[in-house]
């Protein structure tokens, strides 16, 4: 295969599975509650991880920090996060998951397990794909 035509190829599975991801997880994000956009912000808040502030969750989400303001309020309001400052520079507003918040974010997480394309994938293939994306994403 040319390598354009590989390049095209590969964009191409890529598109149609992040298509069919987000078909299957519609009704789930439903029975959660969430939209596609505030199910994405509460998926990257790693509640073991130190808090990230708004701004690098807009650049980790590719969206404007106005978006992030509005996702994060509807969270809040649901009392799934919390916005609070930073630990190290309390200058910097981070958003944090409440107790709920990570109830609700592994729910998220077992509807996706359980509606991923990738479940008919052994697990070694699982780990072999996972390590080829990280790769493909590393200068991202």
């Amino acid at each position: 295969m040319v390598v354009d035509e590989l390049a095209a190829s590969l964009l191409y599975q890529v598109t149609a599975l992040a298509g069919e991801v987000a078909g299957r997880m519609n009704d789930g994000l439903e029975r959660l509650e969430l939209t596609g956009p505030t199910a994405n912000l509460l998926w990257i808040l790693d509640p073991d991880a130190e808090p990230q502030p708004l701004r690098k969750l807009a650049a980790l989400m590719r969206c404007d920090p106005s978006n992030i303001s509005l996702l994060s309020a509807q969270l809040e309001e649901r009392g799934l996060a919390e916005r609070r400052p930073h630990p190290k520079d309390g200058r910097v507003r981070t958003l944090v998951l409440t107790a709920e918040g990570r109830d609700v974010r592994e729910r998220l997480l077992a509807v996706v397990a359980r509606h991923s394309p990738f479940a008919q994938l052994g697990h070694d293939d699982q780990l072999l794909l996972h390590s080829l994306l990280a790769k493909a994403l590393t200068d991202l």
